[in-house]
């Protein structure tokens, strides 16, 4: 239970695996981020790398971002 009588609820993970650079993991998990957002979840990006892709970039637009130490 959390400080407030309410159960606690757990974050979760998704990994996205690809065999090879460029073949969308990033832009995957940045299109699902997107749509949880639109139904309500907090979502938040730490490290995301965009390797110089402007469409990349442009999917992270919206999303808050944890900034680097």
């Amino acid at each position: 239970m959390g400080d407030m009588g309410t159960p606690d609820k757990r974050g979760e993970l998704r990994i996205y695996l690809g065999a090879a650079p460029g073949v969308g993991k990033t832009f995957s998990m940045l299109g699902e981020a997107h749509r949880r957002l639109e139904r309500g979840t907090d979502v938040v990006a730490a490290v995301v790398e965009t390797h110089g892709r402007k469409k990349t970039a442009q999917a992270l637009e919206g999303i808050e971002r944890i900034p680097p130490r």
